[in-house]
Parts: C-alpha cells; structure tokens; sequence
C-alpha cells in the first residue's frame, strides 16, 4: 500500500516538474493580406472595413479614408479603433482628431461621409502609431465588434 502511495506521489511531482519546464509558446503574427476594391489595395476586413494600403511609421500620422462596406442605414454613428501592438501587448488609441499624436483618441462621432471606391460609406480621419513593429487593429461600429486586421508599422 505505501508503495503504491510513493509511485502515485511520484508521478504527480514528475507531472509538475514537465508541465513547468514546457517551453513559452511563441506565436508568430502575420499581417492581414490586401483585398481589392475597384482596384484599390486595402488593408482591413474584407467586406467589412479597410482603408487604402498605406506604410505607416513610428511617431507619424496619416491622413486616412476608412471604408465601411454594408447596408447604408446601418453604417451610422460611433466608430472605436482599438489598437495593440503585438509585441508588447500594450492598447493604443489609434485615431487622431487632427493631424498630432497627441490628439489620440479611442472612438469618433464625426458621420460618415459618401460612397467612394465600392464601398457604402467613408469616413476620413487621422491615425496614428507609436511604436514600430505588428499591431493588430480592431474596428467597433455602434459597440459591435466588426472584425480585426494586423498591419505593419515600420
């Protein structure tokens, strides 16, 4: 019986031990493929949201045209971007009000403009990124999460 005790004891300890020593996962981010939309590049949620294909750098903002494609009474009222980047984890504002990094911002109210380049509705803001390297994007309309892409900062 204590044998029976002291093997069982011993397999758990040994269980521990291999489950502490399993190596860190890493996990290796890819950036989300183009789609095309009347034969513009963009960078997004296919169908859903994107703006043209732009090369964003560390401490820069750009003027940016998000694309909302859908049924146009329900394009309509707050957009919030989330952005992390993937390297450290850390969330970001990303959308500027105005062309400064400083004017960060999580969600805008600013209406949608007109239809351009296939998709239903637009909206033109800033953006900006802190820091270099892959950030994942997430895009909320009206608190429903409709998707996110990873792009590349350099």
């Amino acid at each position: 019986m204590l044998g029976a005790v002291r093997f069982v004891l011993t397999g758990m300890i040994f269980a521990l031990f291999v489950v502490g020593c399993e190596k860190e996962t890493t996990i290796n981010y890819e950036v989300t493929p183009t789609f095309v939309s009347e034969a513009e590049d963009f960078v997004g949620i296919e169908g859903k949201v994107g703006f043209l294909n732009n090369n964003f750098k560390e401490n820069e903002f750009e003027k940016t045209v998000w694309h909302f494609w859908g049924e146009s009474d329900e394009i309509k009222g707050v957009v919030r971007v989330e952005g992390t980047h993937l390297e450290t984890g850390e969330k970001f504002p990303i959308l500027l009000n105005g062309p400064n990094l400083k004017n960060a911002t999580w969600e805008f109210n600013n209406g949608f403009t007109q239809p351009n380049l296939g998709a239903t509705k637009t909206m033109p803001s800033y953006v900006g990124f802190e820091k270099s390297g892959l950030w994942e994007v997430s895009v909320y309309l009206n608190n429903n999460h409709l998707g996110e892409f990873i792009l590349e900062v350099k």
